[in-house]
């Protein structure tokens, strides 16, 4: 049975164009998660196409954005809509490799 996850979205997360591509919840406690959403995907802005990373924390229930983790951009839509969709699954290690060489270490097919 899936659980039903809510989370409080601030205000100025539509007003700054960002949309919500997925919620992962931490599989060792449900305290914790990240949100993935998507800056610029329908390539109306001059900047790239973005994948921004919010913490979210459990509190009194409801899943709150605490604080904006990291930002990744992208040349197309395509290949920031690939990233999203394979981010939860990578390895540490290749995450920290990412993290520190700004590209994915992952063949992005």
């Amino acid at each position: 049975m899936n659980k039903q996850i809510e989370i409080n979205i601030p205000e100025w997360f539509e007003l700054d164009g960002l949309s919500t591509l997925q919620v992962v919840i931490s599989p060792n406690t449900d305290n914790v998660g990240i949100i993935l959403a998507g800056e610029n995907l329908d390539l109306t802005k001059t900047c790239c196409p973005t994948i921004r990373m919010y913490l979210v924390n459990l509190i009194n229930g409801k899943y709150e954005l605490t604080k904006e983790l990291e930002a990744f951009t992208f040349n197309s839509k395509e290949e920031a809509l690939q990233f999203s969709e394979k981010l939860p699954e990578l390895t540490a290690i290749d995450l920290v490799m990412m993290l520190n060489n700004q590209t994915p270490v992952f063949a992005m097919s």
